[in-house]
Parts: structure tokens; C-alpha cells; sequence
């Protein structure tokens, strides 16, 4: 299965850009392959061809796994055959965002999360860290004004907490 370059780039978080692959589409009609494991073998031969470029050049990349969603089996052949890692992270934001790294470094499965629990976008990225991971440098000030507003709050619930172990 041919990997494309779809010519854009993600800019997220100040980091640097890194292309996004994609399987081409044509109007052939889709086969599947009667061997299990063929889609999940075919995706991992291009997770293989950008970690190696990843690794000569530094080139990152991001693979969608969209073509797996109609097929479980073969998304859970890809997962076995990938493995995990010794890192892993959620991110709760707008959805839940469930990361990590696969056996191979620098390889990472990303899963994306709507309210209601259903995947609503999965990629592998091949890069040292995903982006989602990386915080954002923008949000400093808020953070620390949030911090500064909250802060008696914060003291005033510490000494209550402490006064209240010290009676019991």
C-alpha cells in the first residue's frame, strides 16, 4: 500500500513541523486480503520506512490509522505487533487524548477520545514526542494567573486540611 505525502505540515505547540502520510485512495475498488494481517503487515512496512527516515534525518512523520477502524482485527494484529513501550500519557482536554510509545522508540500510538468514549481519530506519529504531549509555551501566563487567583483559595483549604488531621 503506497504511502503518500499529503504536503502539509503540523505546526502545533511551537514545535517543528513534520509531514503527514496517508494510504492513497484511487477509485479501484478495495480488496481485502483473504491472509489475516495483511492490512496490519502493509502499515507497518510504512510505520518501517518513516521510523528509518525519522532516525537518518530526523524526519517526522504521522500515519492514520483510519483505514483499521472498519477492521478490528487487523488494528488489534498492528497493536500486538507494535507492543508498548515504557511510555505512556493521557491528555484530558476538549476529548482524551491516550498516548503511547510502541516497543520501537520514538514510535508512538495516538488515540483521540470524544465524551462519549468513541475513537475518533487514531494515528501512529514517528517522532521523539508526539505533539499533544508537548506542552504549550502560550498558556504560561494564564496558568500563572490562575495560580495567583487561586492561591488563598488553595492556602485557606491546606490550613483547614491540616487543622482538621491535627483534631482527629
Amino acid at each position: 500500500m503506497p504511502v503518500e505525502n499529503s504536503g502539509s505540515t503540523f505546526t502545533g505547540n511551537d514545535t517543528q513541523p513534520h509531514s503527514v502520510f496517508w494510504m492513497s485512495q484511487s477509485n479501484t475498488v478495495l480488496t481485502v486480503d483473504k491472509e489475516s494481517g495483511a492490512l496490519a503487515r502493509a502499515v507497518l512496512s510504512d510505520i518501517e520506512e518513516c521510523a528509518s527516515r525519522f532516525a537518518a534525518v530526523g524526519e517526522e512523520a504521522s500515519i492514520s490509522l483510519r483505514c483499521l477502524k472498519a477492521m478490528p482485527e487487523e488494528r488489534e494484529i498492528l497493536a500486538t505487533l507494535l507492543g508498548h513501550g515504557e511510555v505512556s500519557a493521557i491528555v484530558e482536554a476538549v476529548d482524551r487524548s491516550e498516548i503511547h510509545e510502541t516497543s520501537i522508540p520514538c514510535v508512538w500510538w495516538v488515540s483521540h477520545r470524544n465524551a462519549e468514549g468513541e475513537t475518533i481519530r487514531e494515528s501512529i506519529e514517528i517522532t521523539g514526542v508526539p505533539d499533544v504531549i508537548i506542552g504549550d509555551r502560550r498558556a504560561i501566563p494564564y496558568g500563572l494567573e490562575t495560580l495567583r487567583i487561586a492561591w488563598p483559595f488553595r492556602m485557606h483549604r491546606l490550613s483547614t486540611a491540616t487543622a482538621n488531621a491535627d483534631k482527629g
